[in-house]
C-alpha cells in the first residue's frame, strides 16, 4: 500500500489522501476518509505491533469457550447451506482453533482453515483432530484458483493491514457460484457511540480499519464483488455476503 513520508497511506477503499482528525489512543491516529468516509489508524500501526495481538493468552482464553462457540458456528454453517451452498469447500480466514472449520466438515464440507496464531493451530489439530489449518496469512498460503465454494471472514477483516491484497485473493480463490461473508464492527450502526472513542471495538493496534455499509461494500466492488444478501444485526456490526459480479 502507498506510503508518504510521514509515514500515512492512502485510503485503501478509495485512494483518497485527505483525512479528518478524529482522537487519539494509546499514541494511536484515528482518522476518517475525506471521500468514502471509512475510518483508520494512519499512520498504521508497524506490522509487528498488530500481530503481537494475536498470542497465546488470547487464544487460551477463546478456546475455553470452546463448547458454546461451536455450537454457535453450526448455526453459521447451516445459515450459508439453507440460503447459498449446501456442499463444496470451505475456508474460514482466521479460523482461531478451528471451530466454523470442524463445524463446516460435519455439515459436510471439505472445510480448512487458515489463523495466524501457531498456538491455536496446535489446539485444532491435536485436540479437534482438524487436518486442513495452515498456519500465517491467507496470500502467502498458494491455494488454487476458484478452490472454494464459501470463503468466511468473521471479525477477521479489520485487524489486515492490506486490504486490497486480502480481497484479491478471496476473489482468485472463490468458485464461480460461491459466496463469502464478511462479518466486522459497522462504525455506522445505530447502536455505535457517538463518541468513537469510546466504543469497546476501538482497538489500537489491532483494529487497524473501521467500516460502514458503504465502505465495506465499495472495497469488494472495486474488486469485483456483488452484493449478495444483507443480514441485519442489532449488535453494531455488519455481516454481508458477496458472490463474484
Amino acid at each position: 500500500m502507498p506510503i508518504d513520508a510521514a509515514g500515512q497511506i492512502t485510503c485503501p477503499v478509495c485512494g483518497g489522501g485527505r483525512f479528518e482528525p478524529l482522537f487519539e489512543k494509546r499514541g494511536e491516529a484515528f482518522v476518517r476518509c475525506l471521500a468514502c468516509t471509512l475510518m483508520l489508524i494512519n499512520p498504521p500501526p508497524a506490522v509487528s505491533s498488530s500481530t503481537a495481538t494475536y498470542n497465546a493468552h488470547y487464544t487460551r482464553a477463546y478456546i475455553r469457550k470452546a463448547a458454546k462457540k461451536l455450537r454457535r458456528c453450526r448455526g453459521w454453517v447451516r445459515r450459508i447451506q439453507r440460503r447459498f451452498v449446501s456442499r463444496g469447500r470451505w475456508l474460514d480466514v482466521g479460523c482461531s482453533a478451528g471451530f466454523i472449520v470442524a463445524a463446516a466438515a460435519d455439515a459436510g464440507f471439505d472445510a480448512h482453515g487458515v489463523e495466524l496464531e501457531p498456538a491455536a493451530i496446535t489446539y485444532g489439530r491435536e485436540v479437534m483432530m482438524l487436518k486442513n489449518l495452515r498456519c500465517g496469512v491467507l496470500t502467502q498460503q498458494c491455494y488454487p484458483g476458484e478452490f472454494f465454494d464459501v470463503i468466511s471472514l468473521y471479525d477477521v477483516i479489520e485487524h489486515v493491514p492490506d486490504l486490497n491484497g486480502l480481497v484479491a485473493e478471496i476473489m482468485r480463490l472463490l468458485a464461480p457460484g460461491g459466496v463469502v461473508e464478511i462479518r466486522t464492527p459497522d462504525v455506522g450502526h445505530w447502536r455505535t457511540p457517538r463518541d468513537l472513542a469510546r466504543w469497546e471495538e476501538v482497538k489500537p493496534s489491532e483494529h487497524l480499519y473501521y467500516f460502514n455499509r458503504s465502505t465495506l461494500e465499495a472495497l469488494f466492488a472495486n474488486h469485483g464483488f456483488r452484493v449478495a444478501h444483507r443480514r441485519p444485526m442489532f449488535k453494531s456490526a455488519l455481516d454481508v455476503f458477496f458472490h463474484k459480479a
